[in-house]
């Protein structure tokens, strides 16, 4: 599940057009160019409905404390653009205050899903130490230690698991102690401990447990309280205990309406504790926030929208969890758009076009087979791999078994290396290759062998266990666990020990999964009527 591995691959989806405009770098793709969650105001404004947070600063002008509060709340929601603007705002208001001048550098910082430039890191550093140098006039000592801590994260560089994101999770982590009664504080090193983490699972997952407890010490005595719900999330998957932030999850939609990204946060936890179709639903819900927003911005739905960061992840996310579940209807209406947009997509980074894919994989797995056999070829590589599949897929549901042989041949899934660090085209081929093996078993199903289909599924099955693709990705990058069709496939033969043992490998994968828990339901029946 969530780990150093799909956290990095995540920072390369989120926010990515896919359009000739699409850096072909994935260092690019992290960097500035997606670094917004809305379009801020044309005017300043208190933007509400963002969840909570809040911290009291040395300001005497009431509205630059409300707007510096209000960029808490917009940045601990990931709307980046409108926090930077809101900080901005109270600096205007408020020339002297050097917490507000601290707001605009650390607000428009990286963040676990955006690097920053060399460039850009200078500016930051710029404005830290401008920030810096008034709070040591005759600011309090939290303000002085405050932006004492981000000049440490930016001179040491900053940004996702280098030495300055370390320092600077230790600063605010000793900060936090010292408040151990301050939620804001708490969040901050929350946060922090999160962007602390590197390509190495097991340090990952260390900083993930920090930031746990960082953000537990708020949640015991304040449940409510968004931010650090909104890390905790984030934590908790990462570190391999999706469930204990199940509680908080169910309450953040609803205590941040209008704040999209805290809206699909409850599906990071709930897709891997196997609440799929409520993972769907809450990343629809999440979608529909961006479209009401777009239209207020009067950026064209529905093939503009997905300019706006996360909108892509939200769709992504919400057609996994759909397709996990059977619901066609959720599916359906997330997918459609982005297969349109997608369509006329001539360049876009392999990962952009993987996140892609579920969308042709619902058309071909829960549409009327004449949909996606009307749909016409993509341009992009992996897409055209993946429409190649879903017709394969549409093809196996009408019972077709030869002209699903022709689609699988029409893959490109030749054997490739194992890959190489940042290879992201390599998690495209390997689910090419994945997708040729499933369409050889549904082939081999029509045909009447289930044992030639069974061997062809745990050929996928075991690409898509490989150690470098695994279950990772948000969603994972297959739809399903392929071991369900294994299981399916010796079940249909009669081998009910290996269908249990298939099933039982995919639920440790995918909890709850339905058609594996529906082959072990058909097993004891079986077993029952002997």
């Amino acid at each position: 599940m969530g780990g150093a591995k799909s956290m990095r691959i995540q920072a390369t989806i989120l926010g990515l057009l896919l359009t000739a405009a699409v850096p072909a770098s994935p260092a690019l793709a992290q960097s500035h160019a997606g670094h917004a969650d809305m379009v801020a105001p044309a005017t300043p404004q208190l933007l509400s409905g963002y969840g909570g947070g809040g911290l009291k600063i040395d300001t005497q002008v009431p509205q630059a404390q409300a707007f510096f509060d209000n960029g808490l709340q917009l940045a601990a929601a990931f709307a980046h653009a409108a926090a930077v603007e809101a900080m901005k705002e109270a600096r205007r208001l408020d020339p002297a205050c050097a917490m507000c001048v601290w707001g605009v550098a650390w607000a428009d910082g990286p963040t676990i899903n955006y690097n920053k430039t060399p460039e850009e890191m200078k500016g930051l550093l710029k404005l830290a130490r401008e920030a810096q140098a008034m709070a040591a006039k005759g600011g309090d000592p939290l303000e002085k230690a405050l932006t004492d801590a981000l000049v440490v994260r930016y001179t040491k560089g900053g940004g996702w698991g280098q030495p300055g994101d370390l320092a600077f999770a230790d600063a605010m982590q000793k900060i936090s102690d010292q408040h151990p009664d301050n939620d804001q504080i708490a969040s901050f090193a929350a946060d922090a401990w999160l962007q602390a983490g590197s390509e190495d699972e097991a340090k990952m997952k260390a900083a993930a447990r920090r930031s746990m407890a960082a953000a537990e010490r708020v949640l015991g005595r304040n449940p409510t309280y968004t931010p650090a719900i909104h890390f905790y999330i984030h934590a908790s998957e990462i570190a391999g205990e999706p469930a204990k932030a199940e509680p908080f999850a169910n309450r953040l939609g609803a205590l941040a309406p209008n704040a999209q990204h805290l809206v699909h946060m409850p599906s990071h936890t709930f897709y891997w504790v196997g609440r799929y179709r409520e993972a769907g639903l809450v990343n629809r819900q999440a979608v529909e926030i961006v479209y009401a927003q777009a239209k207020a911005m009067a950026v064209p739905p529905p093939a503009g929208v997905f300019g706006v960061p996360y909108h892509l992840h939200n769709v992504t996310f919400g057609i996994g969890g759909a397709l996990m579940a059977g619901d066609a209807e959720t599916a359906l209406w997330l997918a459609r758009p982005l297969v349109t947009a997608s369509l006329s997509a001539d360049k876009a980074l392999a990962s952009s076009q993987r996140a892609a894919a579920g969308a042709y994989v619902a058309l071909g797995i829960l549409a009327d087979p004449r949909e996606i056999l009307a749909v016409p070829e993509p341009r992009l590589p992996m897409l055209k791999g993946m429409w190649h599949y879903a017709r394969g897929e549409a093809f196996a549901r009408l019972g077709r078994a030869a002209d699903v042989r022709r689609e699988q041949a029409a893959i490109p899934a030749a054997p490739e290396p194992k890959r190489k660090k940042d290879d992201y085209d390599w998690y495209g081929r390997q689910t090419l290759r994945i997708a040729s093996a499933v369409l050889d078993g549904r082939a081999a199903m029509i045909e009447g062998k289930p044992a030639l289909a069974a061997a062809a599924f745990e050929r996928g099955s075991l690409l898509q266990e490989d150690a470098d693709y695994g279950y990772s990705g948000d969603p994972p990058a297959w739809w399903s666990p392929v071991r369900r069709f294994e299981a399916e496939a010796r079940l249909a033969g009669g081998d009910l020990a290996g269908a249990k043992q298939s099933a039982d490998k995919a639920l440790k994968g995918r909890p709850l999964d339905p058609g594996s828990l529906a082959v072990l339901a058909a097993i004891e029946s079986r077993r029952a009527a002997r």
